[in-house]
């Protein structure tokens, strides 16, 4: 074994070491059975069903009071008929009936030291008629242990997901189905940090990330990452104008691709010209290789500001020019009495693949999570609030918005996302678009792998609408439709620009048909059209879930 496997082995421990060490106490508290153990909270959304007859937000805080420990096993039972169950592109329609078995658990610390939220589920699913069955694991788990009081922490999380292999390939419409451009991938997360103060005058930070990611059927994206931040923050005589000193040190580990080191450190000061409204200024110097073999240093600066015009309005803009030009970040959203808007958009380097959430707008679980940041700020509550709404609805958590794709080196990329929300007592209605476009850093410098070995650029747009009926106090009706595509272009010696299109629609009643069991049906159309092969499918799904 050479010394560049041993090294990505030996980083990729230590992050899911420490996320199993975090979920120790939690397990151990389930079994020791001391009464505190109880049920997850029920909680309702606008628009979705009433799962406890009150405002979801308040049955959660209520449930909640007091308790340091929550856990709710559960377990799920589905049935899918389909007229092709194999949408890889490399054989015929292959008609099947799926069925899937998934026990879960969803476990909760708040305790004096220890914040935390960890749900798993594992999905057995067994193909009746071609005999073949598969394990896909799911995990949403984050936590923070206060190890010394109010100055070292520690901050650890965990993702299983199913993933696109290639932008270009056949996208699932759910994980049932079989695809050879899905692969289950693996990120954990180990951060350790110091928080405090310089005689009252100075804030400080300093954290090191370690992070690995995992696929299971590819190397393209087995990543290790290790990275060092420190920060200082302080005021100056003038009391309007504050000052940020930030240093960053990062190396990345690819394991089928050339690592990469970069360095930065940046001075911000920023000016508070009226209580919502600030404006702020950046100088700087980074050192990296990404776009050559040798680090190259480049002075940086920038400028930008941040307006709070109303409690329910955020605007923000900043601009700064880098090595590779001008990178920026946009975002605005604002809360209507019974909607909500959101559009930002970012242009700047990134080293991590999709299942690191850097590219495209993730799962489901993710988009809402994001969304309802300004509503719920604890992230515990929002965890339990977002789960328990798309619980209520009938909608898959795991489901990926816009699936991208797995990269082995660091590239520039610009990502536009709209998000609209319309709800109110019986209906509620979402509206995601999103658009990306990528390109690799060093194309010129080493021989490119995966989908940047074809595409010079990869463009992605996709757009998404859900839309809940609230039919009674018990049931609701949920109609998805969504669009992607993926256009390419040549970077040489290809046979041409490669592009793919997916649409998929799907139908479902959700309804409680007891105190802790809900059910489901639905029905399913996905079409896929790529330059190799497409596929089209037809399906029907039926589900029933019991939380203990």
């Amino acid at each position: 074994m050479d010394m560049g496997m041993k090294k990505s082995k030996s980083l990729a421990f230590y992050p899911r070491l420490a996320v199993l060490l975090l979920a120790l106490p939690l397990s151990a508290a389930a079994q020791q059975g001391t009464g505190n153990v109880l049920a997850a909270p029920e909680t309702e959304a606008p628009g979705t069903v009433a799962t406890n007859g009150q405002d979801g937000q308040d049955g959660a805080e209520t449930a909640e009071k007091g308790r340091a420990w929550w856990i709710s096993p559960r377990i799920g039972l589905s049935l899918t008929a389909t007229n092709n169950a194999d949408v890889s592109g490399n054989v015929g329609s292959k008609s099947d009936l799926i069925s899937e078995l998934s026990p879960g658990i969803r476990i909760q610390a708040r305790t004096a030291r220890l914040q935390g939220y960890f749900d798993y589920s594992a999905r057995e699913q067994l193909y009746i008629r071609n005999h073949d069955d598969r394990l896909h694991h799911d995990l949403n788990a984050f936590g923070t242990l206060e190890a010394i009081d109010d100055w070292f922490y520690i901050d650890v999380a965990g993702n299983i997901s199913q993933q696109a292999i290639s932008a270009f390939g056949p996208q699932s419409p759910d994980g049932g189905s079989r695809n050879d451009n899905m692969t289950e991938a693996s990120t954990y997360r180990f951060s350790p940090y110091l928080r405090g103060s310089i005689a009252g005058q100075v804030d400080y930070l300093l954290r090191y990330n370690a992070s690995t990611t995992r696929t299971e059927d590819t190397p393209l994206s087995d990543v290790d990452t290790g990275q060092w931040l420190g920060q200082l923050r302080g005021g100056t005589p003038f009391r309007q104008l504050r000052w940020t000193l930030d240093a960053n040190r990062q190396t990345v580990d690819y394991a089928d691709g050339r690592s990469t080191d970069a360095d930065l450190a940046r001075l911000m000061l920023t000016y508070l010209v009226t209580p919502q409204f600030s404006v702020s200024a950046s100088t700087g110097w980074e050192r990296n290789n990404y776009a050559s073999l040798d680090k190259e240093s480049t002075d940086t600066y920038g400028y930008g500001f941040d307006w709070n015009p109303t409690p329910r309005t955020q605007i923000s803009a900043f601009q700064e020019h880098r090595f590779f030009g001008n990178a920026h970040r946009f975002s605005v959203s604002h809360r209507f009495p019974m909607s909500s808007i959101r559009y930002s958009d970012v242009r700047d380097v990134t080293v991590l693949p999709n299942q690191s959430g850097t590219v495209g707008m993730g799962t489901v679980y993710d988009l809402y999570y994001d969304l309802f940041a300004n509503l719920i700020s604890d992230p515990i509550d929002r965890a339990n609030f977002v789960s328990a709404m798309l619980l209520a609805a009938g909608v898959d958590p795991t489901r990926q918005i816009v699936s991208s794709f797995m990269a082995s080196q660091a590239s520039k990329q610009r990502q536009q996302q709209l998000t609209y929300v319309i709800y109110g007592a019986r209906n509620a209605l979402t509206l995601q678009v999103n658009r990306s476009e990528s390109s690799a850093m060093y194309a010129s410098v080493v021989q490119l792998a995966g989908d940047f070995s074809r595409s010079a650029v990869i463009r992605q747009t996709g757009a998404s609408l859900n839309f809940s009926h609230r039919l009674s106090a018990l049931s609701n009706l949920n109609l998805l439709a969504s669009h992607q595509k993926s256009d390419g272009r040549q970077s040489g010696g290809g046979l041409g620009n490669p592009k793919s299109r997916t649409t998929l629609y799907q139908l479902g009643l959700n309804t409680r048909l007891g105190p802790k069991t809900s059910g489901s049906i639905s029905v399913r159309h996905a079409k896929y059209d790529g330059d190799i092969s497409s596929y089209s499918e037809n399906a029907l799904i039926v589900t029933i879930l019991y939380t203990y």
